[in-house]
């Protein structure tokens, strides 16, 4: 789990990397902002909040071809990785 500085994620997407600083503020946002008709606009808005700088236009062409709920997917999943949860019977 990250610390409170935020944890740093590093994709390998094809033959690019891309680079990304995910701290609770950003991934509870992305979160909330999750709603069952709206999946597409949080996902990019979280990823271009996270993505190192210098990584950006290169994310930004994996999104222009429609991979933001995928590649927010494996940024969250990397940042908050399932827990194990049973029910003590």
């Amino acid at each position: 789990m990250a610390d409170a500085q935020g944890k740093n994620i590093t994709l390998k997407v094809g033959n690019d990397e891309i680079r990304f600083k995910v701290d609770m503020l950003a991934f509870n946002s992305f979160q909330n902002e999750m709603m069952p008709d709206n999946k597409v606009a949080p996902a990019n808005n979280f990823l271009m909040r996270t993505v190192h700088p210098e990584d950006k236009k290169v994310l930004e062409g994996y999104l222009d071809q429609g991979y933001a709920i995928d590649l927010a997917g494996f940024v969250s999943t990397e940042f908050k990785p399932a827990l194990e949860i049973s029910v003590k019977v």
